[in-house]
């Protein structure tokens, strides 16, 4: 099938049938392990007898989740560096569920509420503090006269990485506005840390139909006051109320913040950070997964207008991001009131109000090393699974296979030279006339 279109529903503008992931090929080995196959053969998921989960993106971008007992998760990306370690935390009679980050080295502590239905679990960001009710009016309320403002971008490898698909705003008619960009940076550079990217990695080249549009932006603003509103809700929220996503006041647009997969049809259309999504309809409080629209699209697999269904606690996990990303924002306007263009803010909604559980918070301090132990200890059962469960299927025309962990020089005498290659530092691509090969480190890491 043509690049962008997973499957004949997946074309722009036409709604997929139904809302199911595709069967995967199953293969289980002696030792207990599980490997998970797309329809086309490609990895997605190793599963080892100790209860890691190792995901494979279509971009190459590698996850993994170990669940520990007493309810405490692993997740980190492939190196070990980036991820979170969570676990449950009782404060003032309540249970709630801590993240600790690592953020630039440190590792740093998140709060969320808990919610499970249908079977499935979801976790609800709380802010650390809150701001004045007027403060949140402020923030969507326009400002006297626009205002330009210079965010210093420009010489940050992750911005000259994602090249001309996010361009900064010249002038801000509200905060609104000035939130929406800072949210779009935060997560293209927080997405840029945790795929490991170089600074030597080539900008991507975007055009006039695949930029992020102005009018896509003004709806993420939109959702920015929204989300406003959703954060003076959450002052008085129930603690076992439903997620904000299955209220019909939730949240409508979604900026994607890490590689993840939809599905049109029964057909896959990875998703990748910085993509933006509309949601169609409320999704029921049982489902799976929601019906979305492709508002923006960074690659090519899901093209603008596509309709998808993606999975509800990914969504989720999504408007987590958003809502701590703009509290990271509502932060730095107040500090730069005054200064570098931002108007004074009145006296009167500045200040924060400490959340009840802000004292509870701390984080684990061997957050770092708990993640690379855990990427280690997957690593080495994933090879052990990938050698028993036999070799990944690659070219039809040549017979050859490869294997997760071969080297560039051993696919390279399996299967010859490449017809093109896509250099991004530590990850590299060398696509052939029937599939394609990524290797992060000089090593496969996924094969389509």
């Amino acid at each position: 099938m043509p690049a962008g279109r997973p499957g004949d529903h997946a074309q722009p503008g036409v709604r997929p049938p139904d809302r199911h992931a595709p069967e995967r090929q199953v293969v289980r080995t002696p030792n207990g392990g599980e490997i998970h196959r797309a329809p086309n053969g490609a990895i997605r998921e190793v599963r080892t007898p100790s209860g890691a989960v190792i995901r494979h993106s279509p971009s190459g971008v590698r996850q993994v989740e170990i669940v520990r007992p007493g309810g405490r998760v692993i997740v980190a990306n492939a190196t070990g560096h980036a991820g979170y370690i969570q676990r449950p935390l009782v404060s003032h009679g309540h249970t709630f569920v801590q993240r600790t980050y690592i953020i630039g080295g440190r590792p740093q502590a998140a709060i969320y509420r808990p919610w499970s239905h249908g079977g499935r679990d979801y976790v609800v960001f709380m802010p650390h503090h809150y701001y004045r009710p007027s403060y949140y009016t402020y923030v969507y309320t326009p400002w006297a006269q626009p205002v330009s403002y210079s965010w210093g971008w420009h010489a940050r490898p992750w911005y000259g990485y994602y090249g001309g698909y996010f361009t900064p705003y010249r002038v801000y008619p509200s905060p609104a506005f000035w939130l929406a960009d800072f949210m779009i940076a935060a997560t293209l550079e927080s997405a840029y840390l945790a795929q490991n990217a170089t600074v030597s990695a080539p900008p991507v080249t975007y055009n006039n139909s695949t930029a992020l549009s102005p009018e896509v932006k003004e709806q993420i603003a939109a959702e920015v006051r929204r989300q406003m509103e959703q954060a003076q809700a959450d002052q008085a929220a129930a603690q076992n109320a439903p997620p904000p996503l299955f209220s019909r006041n939730g949240p409508k647009v979604f900026l994607v913040s890490s590689s993840l997969l939809a599905y049109a049809g029964n057909q896959e259309c990875p998703l990748v950070e910085g993509d933006v999504l509309q949601l169609i309809e409320t999704p029921a409080m049982g489902a799976e997964y929601a019906e979305v629209k492709v508002l923006a699209s960074r690659g090519s697999s899901c093209q603008r207008g596509t309709y998808v269904s993606v999975r509800t606690v990914d969504l989720q996990e999504m408007q987590n991001h958003m809502q701590a990303s703009i509290e990271q924002g509502m932060a730095k306007l107040q500090s730069n009131q005054g200064r570098d263009g931002i108007p004074v803010i009145p006296a009167q909604s500045l200040g924060t109000v400490k959340a009840a559980w802000t004292d509870d918070l701390q984080p684990d301090p061997a957050a770092q090393s708990e993640l690379a132990m855990a990427v280690r200890e997957a690593n080495g059962s994933e090879q052990d699974i990938i050698n028993q469960g036999g070799q990944m299927p690659a070219s039809p025309a040549s017979g050859a296979t490869v294997s997760l962990g071969m080297t560039i020089p051993e696919v390279e005498r399996a299967l010859g030279q490449p017809l093109s290659t896509v250099d991004l530092g530590k990850k590299r691509i060398h696509v052939y006339k029937d599939l394609k090969v990524t290797f992060l480190n000089g090593r496969v890491s996924d094969v389509q």
